[in-house]
């Protein structure tokens, strides 16, 4: 069992990264600082003193603030922004100076995240990307992902548990073939820390990776698959109709698509990828149809869930896999797509049932 199921299985739902209320905000928000401002007058001591500070509102957020949520709950995407300028080559040192204080604060936070059964995860940005064709880009994806599966180790989480979540990108006008293998060829120059917690995401445009790709390269090397539910319906957005719109005729993708189930064989391999262990997969919805702003932005995360059917598909998929909530309200989303999920379970008169898939 994982360190958060250390008693029994509960499906999870997981907060991204920061919080919507303002009080939240003021009190667990991360802080953060450029590669400009690290290089004025000052610039050390903003690095080193923001990241002592996002270091103990981590340590805050797991020890204060996920507690007192139900388990299903307890799950945290955590900032990017941990340690700031952290792979800048200037700012090595100013990072051994501090690396003690930060190693004992974080150990304490995975100790707090054992306690209170929080499962933690990290998703770098969209610029880190393994499969690049360019050599620079692919040493400073491996940087990057590296800095990230630091978060893991300083808490002293075991690679397996932890998620470290990228996109499979670097197709570049090419065939997705060629993504595939230079993903699989670059794998092994990263630690085997980070190659244990890393996980590789389907991506929503219709020319990129689908999760057939990201399963394909599975195939390949010892990799997990997570899943995003709306990029697998965005990816199947490829037709358009004709509307009008503020006096004048646009397109707008056609959102009528297939959406992925729990009963369909992408969604089944995506689990038994992770390999015994409870998957972490994303979620997210679109703007609603009404909102014309939003007309040709099927893949924008809307503020709070909106579409219960949508979400109802996702009720038997947590028997499964817990689950990302990618959505700009932040706590108040989960909130109600929490709330959603507990009547779905009173309709039907019993609890989700976790099941372990290999």
């Amino acid at each position: 069992m994982e360190y958060y199921n250390q008693t029994q299985d509960h499906w999870r739902i997981a907060q991204c990264c920061q919080f919507h209320d303002k009080a939240l905000v003021k009190r667990y928000n991360l802080g953060t600082t450029t590669k400009t401002y690290a290089l004025k007058d000052g610039g050390k001591e903003r690095v080193q003193t923001k990241a002592i500070s996002n270091c103990k509102k981590l340590l805050d957020i797991i020890s204060t603030y996920f507690p007192t949520q139900p388990h299903n709950l307890r799950a945290f995407r955590i900032s990017s922004e941990l340690l700031p300028c952290y792979t800048l080559d200037f700012t090595a040192p100013w990072y051994d100076e501090i690396r003690d204080e930060i190693k004992e604060i974080l150990a304490e936070t995975g100790r707090a995240a054992r306690k209170h059964s929080i499962r933690l995860s990290v998703h770098p940005a969209q610029y880190t990307v393994l499969a690049s064709n360019k050599a620079d880009v692919v040493k400073k994806s491996i940087e990057d992902l590296e800095y990230h599966a630091l978060y893991g180790q300083y808490m002293g989480i075991p690679a397996e548990e932890f998620s470290m979540n990228i996109h499979l990108q670097g197709l570049y006008g090419g065939k997705h073939e060629d993504g595939i293998s230079r993903f699989a060829t670059n794998f092994p120059y990263l630690s085997e820390y980070a190659q244990g917690c890393l996980s590789v995401e389907n991506e929503d445009k219709p020319n990129g990776y689908d999760i057939k790709h990201t399963l394909e390269l599975a195939q390949r090397i010892p990799i997990r698959c997570t899943l995003d539910t709306h990029h697998y319906a965005c990816h199947r957005m490829v037709e358009t109709e004709r509307v009008k719109f503020d006096g004048k005729y646009v397109n707008r993708k056609i959102r009528d698509v297939d959406h992925i189930t729990h009963t369909h064989e992408y969604f089944r391999e995506a689990v038994k990828s992770w390999r015994g262990l409870r998957p972490l997969f994303h979620v997210s919805q679109s703007f609603p149809p009404e909102d014309q702003s939003h007309w040709m932005k099927p893949n924008a995360h809307v503020g709070e869930f909106w579409d219960e059917e949508l979400m109802a598909a996702h009720v038997p998929m947590l028997q499964y896999a817990d689950f990302d909530i990618e959505a700009k309200h932040k706590e108040i989303a989960i909130k109600g797509f929490y709330d959603f999920i507990k009547k779905e379970e009173e309709f039907a008169g019993e609890e989700i049932d976790c099941i372990r898939m290999i």
